[in-house]
């Protein structure tokens, strides 16, 4: 009895070590699995933080990346805005110097046309000075052979000299063609002028180139190696034809008393 009582003892024993075992068993198990859940768990909560994680990092990434597309932009801008400042710069550098130069070329081009009128001033009044002394000179001249005729004249023996009045015919440098009545067909005389011919027009000194075909003129004359040459001629009126008077035929004594009347002293005829 002992004995069967012993194992029914062992038996119970047994019984309650195997449902201790398999208790222990599922509690480990429990344990396991407790275990795998919280390190599924974990893990998932790892797994969503590193995917957190890796959306800041891409949002900053992100983030920076734009900032340094705008930066990139920026200096872009800053160094198309430099090119542009330099390029205005240069231009406005090369407009001042275009200005600088037109003004440095019009105060050259002034001081040119100042000279130059200086030069024409003093050009001018050097041959207004030349033209004044050239007539001074002339002038003298004039008055020089005005007395050499007058005085040629008042040392001429008085039987030489003769007097004719008419129009004058034609006219050349050296001598005069006179119609002594001043009518066409009747005498004419030609009379030899040269340097020592003293002529007035209007009672004014002129030339022989001042005698135009048609004047009525006076003339005193003498013989000269067998040519009547004129001492005098006095123009009383240019280019009229007309009756101007004849040649004197009072022997030689002008009508007037020997005295001309427009300023010369006229001799008889010899």
């Amino acid at each position: 009895m002992h004995k069967g009582l012993g194992w029914l003892t062992a038996g119970v024993a047994a019984l309650l070590l195997t449902s201790g075992c398999k208790q222990q068993d599922r509690q480990q198990q429990q344990d396991i699995q407790g275990d795998a859940r919280a390190q599924v768990e974990s893990a998932q909560e790892r797994s969503q933080q590193a995917l957190e994680q890796a959306k800041d990092a891409q949002a900053r990434a992100a983030d920076e990346q734009k900032d340094a597309v705008d930066a990139r932009q920026d200096v872009e801008k800053a160094s198309q805005e430099l090119q542009e400042a330099q390029a205005k710069a240069q231009k406005e550098s090369q407009e001042a110097q275009t200005v600088q130069q037109q003004a440095s070329n019009q105060a050259q081009q002034a001081q040119a046309e100042v000279q130059q009128s200086q030069q024409q001033a003093l050009e001018a009044q050097r041959q207004q000075q030349q033209q004044l002394a050239e007539a001074q000179q002339q002038s003298a001249q004039q008055q020089e052979q005005l007395a050499r005729n007058q005085q040629q004249q008042a040392t001429q023996p008085i039987a030489q000299q003769q007097l004719v009045t008419g129009r004058v015919v034609s006219s050349s440098p050296d001598e005069l063609l006179l119609s002594s009545s001043g009518a066409p067909g009747q005498p004419q005389i030609r009379l030899q002028v040269n340097e020592q011919t003293q002529v007035l027009v209007n009672g004014r000194q002129g030339s022989v180139a001042d005698i135009s075909e048609g004047s009525q003129v006076r003339a005193s004359y003498q013989d000269v190696g067998g040519e009547p040459t004129a001492l005098r001629v006095d123009v009383t009126s240019s280019g009229q034809q007309g009756i101007g008077g004849s040649q004197d035929t009072s022997g030689g004594q002008d009508t007037s008393g020997g005295q001309d009347t427009s300023g010369g002293q006229l001799q008889p005829q010899q």
